[in-house]
């Protein structure tokens, strides 16, 4: 079984990292094969509607997104997870969501490399209320369910990051994250 964490954050090494890092841990520790993403690190540019893929199920714009294609048809369990800037997910999350647009046919059929994909979402944002931005969590999922059959098996939200230190291994929810990546093997 293959685990992919894919952070969404402008930035390496915060808290949103620590998220992804911890729930991939924990599909480590049930025996998944795991690999991390930082979009951060990308040259990602954005969808440009050309529709050169429609032809191949291949984005034509030659970028960093090549990554995950190479490893999308093989991807069994896929975490996205993106701190919450100005109400919804980063630059970079959405550029990537977009950019998967490349799996979705002319009469938008759905063109995902693995059918039998499943997902896990997370978000961390500095709002201090659970729940705040649960929408967030509903679109990402909406959108992987509608488009490419990918079904959401777990979320987690942390609130409360703006003013706080890095997130450590003992937080409730980075906690909740690695028992979600150890079920999410099973």
């Amino acid at each position: 079984m293959k685990v992919l964490g894919i952070n969404g954050s402008g930035r390496s090494g915060g808290n949103t990292a620590v998220l992804v890092r911890e729930f991939l841990a924990g599909a480590s520790e049930g025996g998944a094969e795991t690999e991390l993403m930082e979009l951060a690190d990308w040259s990602l540019a954005g969808c440009k509607a050309c529709n050169a893929c429609k032809a191949k199920q291949r984005c034509a714009i030659d970028d960093d997104m090549a990554s995950f294609c190479a490893v999308a048809g093989d991807v069994d369990v896929l975490m996205l997870a993106t701190p919450i800037y100005l109400d919804h997910v980063t630059a970079q999350m959405m550029a990537f969501i977009q950019r998967l647009y490349c799996y979705i046919g002319r009469a938008m059929e759905n063109f995902y490399p693995n059918p039998s994909a499943r997902a896990v979402l997370g978000i961390t944002y500095g709002e201090g209320s659970a729940g705040t931005y649960q929408y967030v969590l509903d679109w990402m999922a909406g959108r992987l369910k509608g488009y490419f059959g990918i079904k959401t098996i777990g979320t987690v939200a942390i609130h409360s990051t703006a003013h706080s230190p890095i997130l450590q291994a003992d937080h409730p929810e980075i906690k909740r994250a690695r028992q979600l990546g150890r079920e999410c093997v099973g």
